[in-house]
């Protein structure tokens, strides 16, 4: 199979060449790659190449861009009147003055969350009951762990 397959690919790039060889028919006579010659019965012409002037260079207009209009407002108009002046005297009252005779009572701390207990004690469950069974009963294990966890820290 491989000889046959190599035998073929063979045949094809030859078949290519053959086609390929009238490209290649002209190209002996090039030399020092000045240009083409060609042997006539008068002799020797040589074609000259070939000069064109200079390109022509064309530049559109430059965009013009817009922005919006300029507003500018005038300064609002102030309007002062000195406000009216009122006296009266603040009453005064006379009593005994307050006895306090114990301390307050110290307010309760709370966590920053008040699921802050349950996720604490799901991942202190999880890690607890990671470490018990294989295979399959150390996920249920895991599984068992996290849920209790949560239980007990969200009663603390």
């Amino acid at each position: 199979m491989k000889a046959s397959r190599k035998v073929l690919v063979m045949l094809a790039a030859g078949a290519s060449l053959t086609a390929m060889a009238p490209a290649f028919a002209d190209g002996w006579d090039y030399e020092h790659g000045y240009g083409h010659w060609h042997h006539h019965e008068a002799g020797v012409v040589y074609s000259a190449p070939v000069y064109y002037g200079p390109p022509q260079v064309v530049y559109a207009p430059p965009p013009v861009y817009y922005g919006p209009p300029q507003v500018v407002y005038a300064p609002a108009p102030v309007y002062y009147s000195p406000p009216p002046v009122v006296y009266a005297p603040a009453p005064v009252y006379y009593g005994p003055p307050q006895v306090v005779y114990g301390q307050p009572a110290p307010a309760r701390v709370y966590a920053s969350s008040p699921n802050a207990g349950n996720v604490g004690g799901a991942i202190a469950g999880a890690v607890i009951g990671s470490r018990f069974g294989q295979g399959d009963g150390r996920l249920a294990a895991t599984a068992i762990g996290a849920v209790l966890g949560s239980m007990i820290g969200g009663g603390m």
